[in-house]
């Protein structure tokens, strides 16, 4: 009986470790950092997130239209470093040919009034942000105004949309979506130091599942940004690690390996 319990309990261990290697981090608000998009490529992060707003003809990236600066531009920010990339290393983004990401932009107007500009702006570059069709390619995941759900299926197979938990998409269209996220703040009110209450576990433990039933992997927003809370939800099998402490999450998850 002493034996069985070892070895079960090395098992599960062995699991947990396993699982960390595998944790997959986001970029909140990437454009917040420091250096926007490279500490996150650095950290290889699996997302990075920017807000956009529409300023005549340019994309502009900012949390607010009190915090918009002309200068920084999706091209500035994100578009051109990621071509840079993609020429330094020959068709890929990384000296690590396993290695890519998304880019979530969070679009902060109308979404018909962004998006013809949006469409023209990444076109330019071709395969480079072609994820259905070669797998090194960045791919685009559209979050914050989006589109009617039921209209995923329309739009250029490069686009995908960061998808929400109430609704239930169609076949077609749940295949555009790329991932689940919602508040973490609708489901609990935990400040990040020790445990989740209980029922707020079950709560988030639902959500959890039924992402994994439809096989999308599942982000929260919001969650407190503390070591507890970046452990707890992995163990809980949230997918996707919500951080602005880039380099701190990545370095605390490689530790644990």
């Amino acid at each position: 009986m002493i034996m069985k319990q070892f070895f079960c309990t090395t098992l599960l261990l062995l699991f947990a470790l396993l699982g960390f290697a595998q944790v997959r981090i986001h970029s909140h608000n990437d454009y917040s950092q420091g250096k926007p998009f490279h500490t996150a490529y650095l950290n290889k992060v699996e997302e990075m997130e920017a807000d956009i707003f529409l300023v005549g003809d340019s994309i502009i990236v900012a949390h607010g239209k009190k915090d918009i600066e002309p200068s920084n531009t999706l091209y500035n920010l994100y578009l051109k470093p990621i071509n840079e990339k993609f020429k330094q290393y020959r068709g890929q983004v990384s000296e690590d040919k396993d290695y890519t990401f998304s880019l979530m932009i969070d679009v902060k107007e109308n979404w018909a009034t962004v998006y013809p500009t949006l469409k023209k702006e990444i076109e330019k570059y071709g395969r480079i942000f072609e994820r259905n069709k070669y797998k090194n390619a960045i791919r685009i995941v559209i979050s914050g105004n989006r589109p009617t759900d039921s209209t995923f299926r329309t739009y250029p197979k490069w686009l995908f949309f960061d998808g929400l938990p109430q609704l239930k998409y169609a076949k077609e269209d749940l295949k555009r979506v790329a991932l689940i996220s919602d508040n973490f703040a609708s489901y609990s009110k935990w400040n990040g130091y020790g445990e989740i209450p209980l029922a707020d576990k079950e709560k988030l433990q639902k959500l959890i599942n039924d992402a994994h039933r439809i096989n999308k992997p599942i982000r929260f927003w919001a969650a407190p940004d503390t070591i507890d809370s970046w452990e707890q939800l992995y163990k809980l099998g949230v997918d996707m690690i919500n951080t602005d402490k880039i380099s701190e999450c990545s370095t605390y998850f490689e530790k644990h390996k």
